[in-house]
This record gives structure tokens, C-alpha cells and sequence, in this order.
């Protein structure tokens, strides 16, 4: 504690947080490995080769086909659209939580581990792994963007106060004309 409380080249002490071995495991145990593993399940589930569905009952009327002949239903467009959709949100979750995973677990690693080395990690190591926990929250923002396009539409309508070329066309017709107004100093539309 007395090498990391004083630094030499500035002639100041710190504050330095040091934790103790059941608090650095129960912390990161509950902040980032349950998640993770949560997450690491949920994903399998998602990603796991679905059982071949079973094949439909034959009412009588319908002839009997030879078993060599599997039965050819035209793709169905909306089940099409709809497995595109569910595969791209999949896909975008799972880059939003593997970014996450990758930004954070250096620190819950070392968070975990550096107790048990009688804190021998450096401090500006310390430091990058606990700032690269943090960039992960600046960098949410564009991944969304980025990888979804209503939250792309609803960031430039933010940034950009509203701006009439990044809304949805309506089918409804027209938009219905909008005001601003102040509320507690920040500017809101009213339709």
C-alpha cells in the first residue's frame, strides 16, 4: 500500500482502493461472471441447431405421399423476413455483449486475480483495464448505430434536432406540423 499510496515524481500521496480476496471474487462473481455465463447459455440456446420439425399429420382425404418424397412447401415470405430479422437482431446482441465481454473482462480478471499475487499488478495497468471497462460505455452508442437501423434513425434525429430528412416516411400522409418548446432547459417537439 505505502509504494502505490505515494508517488514520487509528483510528491503526492493517492487514495488507493485495495480489496480484499471474498470481496474481489463475490464483486466480480456477481457483476460480471454470472452475467457472463448467463449470457454464454442464453446464446447457445440461441445459436443451438434447431430439432427437425416433426412432420405434419395427413388429413384423409389427402393422398399419401412415398416416404422417399419429402413434402416441398414454397417459402413462406413472411417466415423468411421474420428468421432475417431474428438472425440479424441475434447477430447484433451478440456483438453488443462480445464487445462488452471483451472490454470488461480484463478487469474482472485482474480485479480477481490480484489479491492472490499480493498485489503485485501494476497501477497503470489497473488503469488501461479499468478505462478500457469504460470506453465500453462510449462505444454502445455507435455499435447501435451502427447495427441497427432504427436506433441509426433515432441517434441522427437526436443529434441533428429533429431534422425532417431522417424521420420515417408516414404513412399516414404528411407529418403534422411541429413546434419546439423549452421545458427545464432542454428542447422538446410537440406535434
Amino acid at each position: 500500500i505505502q509504494q502505490r499510496q505515494f508517488n514520487k515524481a509528483s510528491n503526492s500521496t493517492y487514495c488507493i482502493f485495495m480489496v480484499n480476496k471474498p470481496y474481489a471474487i463475490t464483486c466480480s462473481v456477481v457483476a460480471f461472471y454470472i452475467p457472463f455465463l448467463l449470457m454464454v447459455l442464453a446464446y447457445h440456446r440461441i445459436y443451438e441447431p434447431r430439432q427437425h420439425p416433426q412432420e405434419p399429420r395427413q388429413h384423409p382425404q389427402e393422398p399419401r405421399q412415398h416416404p422417399q418424397e419429402p413434402r416441398q412447401h414454397p417459402p413462406d415470405q413472411h417466415s423468411t423476413h421474420r428468421m432475417k430479422t431474428e438472425t440479424k437482431a441475434a447477430k447484433t446482441l451478440c456483438i453488443i455483449m462480445g464487445c462488452f465481454c471483451l472490454c470488461w473482462a480484463p478487469f474482472f480478471v485482474t480485479n480477481v486475480v490480484d489479491p492472490f499475487i499480493n498485489y503485485a499488478v501494476p497501477g497503470k495497468l489497473w488503469t488501461a483495464f479499468l478505462w478500457l471497462g469504460y470506453i465500453n460505455s462510449g462505444l454502445n452508442p455507435f455499435l447501435y448505430a451502427f447495427l441497427n437501423k432504427a436506433f441509426r434513425r433515432a441517434f441522427l434525429i437526436i443529434l441533428c434536432c429533429g431534422d425532417e430528412r431522417y424521420r420515417r416516411p408516414s404513412i399516414l400522409g404528411q407529418a403534422v406540423p411541429c413546434s419546439t418548446t423549452t421545458i427545464n432547459g432542454s428542447t422538446h417537439m410537440l406535434r
